[in-house]
């Protein structure tokens, strides 16, 4: 095999690995219905069914990235790997909502030991700038395809097996990509790791975990409360421990200097502005899809990811060209602008705007995703040595977790309060206690809808549907003010061009996988 074709056949087993943990989790969002029947799982349960694996997930990205270094990202992998498909098979055997959040969690350790590894690796494997800048577009790809493909994959299932197909369905991927990783995929690590920072990772996950459930729970619990404050102030007095804790250990396990460059610290704090708009819009349009225009989950599924996913394999592969005519500066504050435009689209549309208004929006917000992910993940990546690509790698996905987790928060409650709102206090022909409850949110209106009949019911209905639309639009065009705010910051901060010092032209392989031509 030449040194080029064994290039791209790691990277396909890289795709392969991310697609795994892409699907594994999206999958759920089309699942969480039918455990409502079979495990009994009550709203707050359904919650932490998901808010498990990311909490695991997001909090211990770090310390994946520093394992991946410090031991080598092949074998971090690989364990990640075993866990990912074991957790997944506990998973499918829950008889209780509570069993199941147990193995999502292990599930999220599974996937923080994936993910950083498969950008490391490939940027150790491709050190060419041109490919290295095809590839990174290509893991991008995939990482979008398995995050839209997933509800798909779970609504097909769902048809003719149980939930906990959906689970089972990981578990010879597993195995086939154990196989493929053992044979086409070199590993590699830093050589001038020392001993694993055990206090370091451990305040770094507590930190990250305490952010996120503060951002998760703020909605529900307020974000003024007691609970919400306590953790985020706990969130911040740990991040300072961590900081004064890498600063004075000879064996960091984030070298804190990487931070220093204007190169990934625009280009991360821009994809992060850019994925709460761009995520907190597109969890509003799947509940309105569902909840106002009466999708049933797998037609949701399919109106919002057939034509982002065709957009994607369209264009990304394009990305790699456009960045090397126009600059990563220029692709990522076109990308984001480009998702406030899609916000500002989708925004217009009402209860009774026909889909292809919808459509036109999504094929946006796919342009978007498609221009400045690969851009801005590059720029993340080359703007340390190879040699620290665990801990960019891992700054990378925790700036997109966080983005994903403020966005549907932060739009979750804009929404919410505007329904609120936006109800109206007294309705003609309802009783009082029923208007109050309706008022409260859409699930809320659409089960007291269910207690009423005739005329009774259709205002309920309508008026639910066009306050939680309200609610949507004004969500929306907060989303677009803040991808126009991301569109700016890129133009303005991120450098156009980046050192070409930084990168060493030449691939580390251990001696077991040897790429000759």
């Amino acid at each position: 095999m030449t040194a080029a074709r064994a290039r791209w056949t790691a990277l396909s087993v890289l795709c392969l690995s991310l697609l795994v943990v892409s699907m594994g989790n999206s999958i759920l969002n089309v699942v969480l219905p039918s455990l409502v029947r079979a495990l009994n799982a009550t709203p707050s349960q359904l919650q932490w069914i998901i808010d498990a694996y990311t909490l695991v997930f997001a909090g211990l990205l770090l310390s994946g990235g520093a394992l991946g270094d410090r031991f080598g990202r092949r074998e971090v992998m690989t364990v990640g790997l075993v866990i990912f498909g074991l957790a997944s098979l506990g998973a499918s055997t829950s008889t209780s909502a509570t069993e199941l959040i147990a193995w999502q969690a292990v599930i999220g350790l599974g996937a923080a030991l994936i993910m950083p590894s498969t950008l490391s690796i490939l940027v150790n494997v491709f050190t060419q700038e041109r490919e290295r800048r095809r590839a990174i577009a290509y893991w991008s790809l995939m990482n979008a395809t398995g995050s839209f493909i997933g509800p798909v994959t779970g609504g097909l299932l769902l048809r003719w097996f149980p939930w906990n197909s959906c689970f089972l369905v990981n578990f010879p991927v597993v195995i086939l990509t154990l196989i493929l990783l053992h044979r086409f995929v070199p590993s590699s690590r830093d050589p001038d790791a020392a001993r694993f920072d055990v206090p370091g990772a451990v305040l770094s996950t507590l930190g990250l975990a305490g952010l996120l459930w503060a951002i998760i729970e703020g909605p529900a619990y307020g974000w003024t409360s007691p609970a919400t404050v306590g953790a985020a102030t706990t969130s911040v007095l740990l991040f300072v421990a961590f900081v004064m804790r890498e600063q004075r250990t000879a064996s960091p396990m984030l070298d804190l200097g990487i931070l220093r460059s204007p190169q990934l610290t625009a280009a991360a704090s821009a994809t992060t502005v850019a994925f709460i708009a761009m995520i907190g819009g597109m969890f509003l349009v799947q509940q309105s899809l569902q909840l106002v225009k009466g999708y049933a989950p797998l037609t949701a599924a399919l109106a919002t990811s057939g034509p982002i996913t065709t957009i994607n394999f369209l264009l990304m592969p394009r990305a790699p060209g456009l960045t090397e005519r126009f600059g990563a500066r220029w692709m990522i504050a076109v990308g984001t602008g480009c998702v406030s435009l899609a916000a500002l689209v989708i925004a217009g549309t009402t209860a009774d705007s026909p889909y292809l208004q919808l459509m036109f929006g999504f094929v946006l917000m796919a342009a978007a995703f498609s221009i400045f992910v690969p851009a801005s993940t590059e720029a993340i990546m080359t703007a340390v040595p190879k040699e620290k690509a665990g801990g960019a790698s891992a700054i990378n996905q925790i700036n997109r977790q966080l983005g994903a987790a403020l966005g549907v928060a932060l739009c979750g409650s804009i929404a919410a309060s505007a329904y609120t709102a936006s109800f109206p206090a007294h309705a003609a022909g309802v009783p009082q206690q029923a208007t109050n409850k309706a008022s409260v949110s859409i699930t809320a209106a659409l089960d007291t809808a269910r207690t009423l009949t005739g005329a009774a019911r259709d205002t309920v209905l309508t008026l639910a549907h066009t306050a939680f639309q309200h609610g949507v639009t004004v969500a929306l065009l907060g989303a677009a003010v803040l991808g126009a705010a991301a569109a700016v910051f890129a133009a303005l901060a991120v450098p156009n061009r980046r050192p070409t010092a930084i990168i060493d032209e030449t691939i580390p392989l251990t001696a077991e996988v040897a790429l000759n031509d």
